[in-house]
């Protein structure tokens, strides 16, 4: 009979597959909220990637893309929550993968995951900060005149990491609070920016141009770029 997880404690599922709780449990539930919508970011992720989406794909794939890869993201939510219901460890992704991985090959589904998982977390991080050293780069340009340059850049990227590194090694609790803000952050930034798209521009784009129009300035050739060429010069 499969057991019932959902009316046991953390600690005592642990001691059902073996652990003993040793790490402070200290982060609220909103805080653990915060950290996972600081990592899904809609702010950064739109203004670091917009204008690459804008120009390989255009208005169209923008936003099927972000509507179905959106939708699909769910399910695997969904999926990896029923997960960590069941093996609440501070080992994650791998323990997850060594306990359901047939007993032949547990070990190495489990190294590959947390590895893979590892070097995704090292990229990503690094990909935010570098995000966000080069619009800090633009902000100093544009206030103190502080050039926007590689050299510039790098060295602003480097500082943010470091402080990054400080931030999580020596206070956790203040991460905790940060990810708390950066929820209501997301939340108004979002409000902000949609609200001014909304309300300053005299003209907008129709419908059709909104969910219908595709552009390609990949330099490789599509039927959908032939279409539209075509559309617009006819």
């Amino acid at each position: 009979m499969p057991l019932d997880v959902s009316r046991v404690s953390d600690e005592e599922r642990l001691k059902q597959l073996g652990y003993q709780q040793t790490l402070s449990r200290s982060m609220s539930g909103r805080a653990n909220f915060g950290v996972s919508f600081t990592i899904i970011s809609i702010l950064s992720g739109c203004m670091t990637l917009y204008g690459y989406g804008m120009n390989t794909g255009g208005p169209a794939v923008i936003m099927w893309g972000w509507l179905f890869v959106g939708f699909m993201t769910l399910f695997v939510g969904l999926s990896m929550a029923e997960v960590c219901s069941s093996y609440p460890t501070s080992a994650g992704l791998y323990f997850w993968a060594h306990r359901m991985a047939p007993a032949r090959t547990a070990a190495a589904w489990a190294w590959f995951t947390g590895w893979f998982n590892t070097l995704g977390q090292i990229a990503v991080t690094a990909g935010i900060d570098f995000g966000a050293a080069t619009f800090l780069n633009a902000l100093l340009d544009l206030q103190f005149g502080y050039a926007a340059t590689p050299v510039h850049t790098i060295t602003l990227f480097g500082i943010i990491l470091f402080l990054h590194g400080v931030l999580n090694t020596f206070g956790v609790r203040i991460v905790a609070f940060l990810n708390e803000v950066s929820i209501w952050w997301h939340i108004l930034g979002v409000v902000v920016i949609c609200g001014a798209l909304v309300l300053i521009p005299d003209h907008h784009q129709s419908t059709s141009f909104v969910f219908g129009e595709f552009v390609n300035n990949t330099g490789f050739s599509s039927l959908s770029a032939k279409v539209v060429r075509v559309r617009h010069t006819g």
